[in-house]
C-alpha cells in the first residue's frame, strides 16, 4: 500500500503534510499538429517520490476550434515522454466544422510498484463541449463528448529517477487548422 492514511483526530504534522503537494499554472499550450505534443504544462514526479500506492492527478482545461476540415482528436497520458494506456479519441464528426469548443481533461497516475523497474497504471478522462451549444444541455443539439482511456496492464518506468508527466494531444491531420489550447494546469500528489 501507499502512505499510511491520516485518521480522524490525528495531529497534522510536517511529516504528514510533506506527503501531499500541488502546483498550478495558467500557461497556454497549443496543439495543432498530427503528432503527440504536450497539451498540459509538464510537471515532474521527483526521483524516489513514488512508492506502491502513490497517486498523482494532472488536470487541464481550455478551448479550441474544430477546424474547417473535421479531424479526429486524440488525447493521452505521458510519463517520461511515453504515452501510457489507451489514448481515447473524439471522432472527426463529433463536432461541426469550424466549431468553437471548450474542454477539460484529468489524468490519474498510480504507482503499482517502485524501483528501477517500477510499474504504473494510468487513466485519462474528460469532456469536449461545443461552445455554441453550451446553453442547450440535454437537447439533440448539445454536442458534448466524453472520453475515457486507461491502462489494462501496468507499464514500466523507473521511480528512482525524476519523470516528466503531462497530458498530450494530437489531431489526425493539420488540414483545416484545428487547434486545442490549454489555459490552465493543476498537478497534485494526492497521497
Amino acid at each position: 500500500m501507499g502512505q499510511t492514511l491520516v485518521v480522524a483526530g490525528q495531529r497534522i504534522t510536517p511529516a504528514v503534510l510533506n506527503r501531499i503537494y500541488g502546483s498550478a499554472d495558467g500557461n497556454a499550450h497549443t496543439v495543432n499538429g498530427a503528432s503527440f505534443a504536450d497539451l498540459s504544462s509538464v510537471y515532474q514526479v521527483p526521483a524516489g517520490d513514488a512508492s506502491a500506492g502513490t497517486a498523482y492527478r494532472l488536470a487541464t482545461f481550455g478551448n479550441g476550434t474544430w477546424g474547417s476540415t473535421q479531424q479526429t482528436l486524440t488525447v493521452s497520458t505521458a510519463l517520461a515522454g511515453t504515452q501510457i494506456g489507451i489514448a481515447p479519441a473524439v471522432v472527426s464528426t463529433a463536432l461541426s466544422a469550424s466549431a468553437a469548443f471548450d474542454f477539460e481533461l484529468e489524468m490519474l497516475l498510480i504507482c503499482v510498484t517502485n524501483g528501477s523497474s517500477g510499474t504504473w497504471v494510468a487513466r485519462v478522462r474528460g469532456l469536449v463541449n461545443e461552445t455554441a451549444n453550451a446553453l442547450l444541455p440535454g437537447t439533440a443539439a448539445d454536442n458534448t463528448v466524453g472520453l475515457t482511456g486507461c491502462t489494462h496492464a501496468a507499464v514500466t518506468q523507473d521511480t528512482t529517477i525524476a519523470n516528466n508527466l503531462s497530458i498530450q494531444a494530437k489531431w489526425a491531420s493539420a488540414t483545416g487548422s484545428p487547434t486545442l489550447t490549454c489555459r490552465g494546469t493543476l498537478f497534485e500528489k494526492v497521497n
